[in-house]
């Protein structure tokens, strides 16, 4: 890493997130509140990428495609409990771990499992708010009114910016985030030939290998190397135990393809580890400001800042 951490002007890198379903805060709030969580995370085991990305804080860009999608905001003024609990305690307490571990959090998470085999079984299973999800990410994913396409120009534009620059490209998807990204990097490598690429991919809580999403992500319909990007250089995906959005918890198996193929130097899934974030409704294993703060995950985005900036 460069030694002038106070460098005003970025030539590079940049790390790009791309958030989940839900309407989420509006972007001027949101973003300082995850670069604020993921320096946190930095700082506890790369000090040095801590210190660069806070003083280079424009090189932590927001995907923000909510308002789009739902057309309204959320008050940021409920995460901010569970924000400052994360960087109070860097680990999950006796009561967390109980809390997650328990028995109703595992047969929940099965059935959601036996719902994504079996879909009639799913759709019966699922409650409100599973089913309500299911629904938005469907608006997504059949591209209803073209709002498919409007989410990945947003994205689309923000990689061009990047790429325009000469910065290398961190590319983090959260949930839906995650898809998202995938598709539009397929589109990038697939449709529109780019010769660019993102030197590193990271997934979190990501559905991209359930079966629901499966049968409807870009290129899904094609066979052999055409089915997947060929933009990727580096991909890892991490998934929160419990987390019943991401039910196939290991990307590797479902995209191997894409190393016989060469089409990516590496697929890595980092599991097992828990997620202790919580916000109004308690626990969520899902959310990505506990993401963010995973030892796992700082080391990995804190070498690459290492080796880049």
């Amino acid at each position: 890493m460069s030694a002038d951490y106070t460098a005003a002007v970025l030539t590079a890198p940049r790390i790009i997130f791309v958030p989940g379903l839900n309407p989420k805060p509006p972007p001027e709030l949101y973003r300082p509140q995850l670069l604020r969580v993921l320096t946190a995370g930095l700082a506890r085991s790369r000090p040095r990428a801590a210190t660069w990305l806070a003083a280079n804080a424009e090189a932590f860009r927001l995907v923000a495609w909510t308002y789009l999608f739902y057309g309204a905001y959320r008050d940021i003024t409920v995460d901010i409990p569970g924000i400052e609990r994360l960087l109070a305690h860097p680990a999950p307490s006796a009561k967390d771990l109980g809390e997650l571990h328990a028995l109703p959090r595992t047969l929940k998470r099965w059935s959601f499992v036996l719902g994504d085999t079996w879909p009639l079984l799913g759709r019966w299973l699922a409650p409100p708010a599973t089913r309500r999800l299911m629904h938005e990410a469907n608006r997504y994913l059949k591209n209803r009114r073209g709002i498919g396409h409007s989410i990945r120009a947003i994205l689309r534009a923000e990689l061009d910016a990047t790429w325009q620059a000469g910065a290398p490209v961190l590319l983090i998807g959260h949930s839906l985030g995650s898809v998202i990204a995938y598709d539009t990097l397929w589109e990038l490598s697939r449709e529109r030939e780019s010769a660019q690429h993102i030197d590193l991919f990271v997934t979190m809580g990501s559905p991209l290998a359930t079966h629901f999403i499966q049968r409807k992500v870009r290129g899904s319909r094609e066979r052999g190397a055409a089915r997947y990007p060929t933009n990727i250089r580096r991909w890892a995906n991490f998934t929160a135990r419990g987390d019943t959005t991401a039910l196939r918890p290991r990307l590797h198996p479902t995209f191997a393809e894409m190393l016989k193929l060469g089409l990516v130097e590496s697929i890595d899934d980092t599991v097992g580890f828990d997620n202790y974030f919580r916000g109004e409704l308690g626990l969520n294993e899902h959310e990505a400001y506990g993401y963010l703060s995973q030892p796992s995950i700082g080391a990995l985005v804190g070498d690459w800042l290492e080796k880049n900036a």
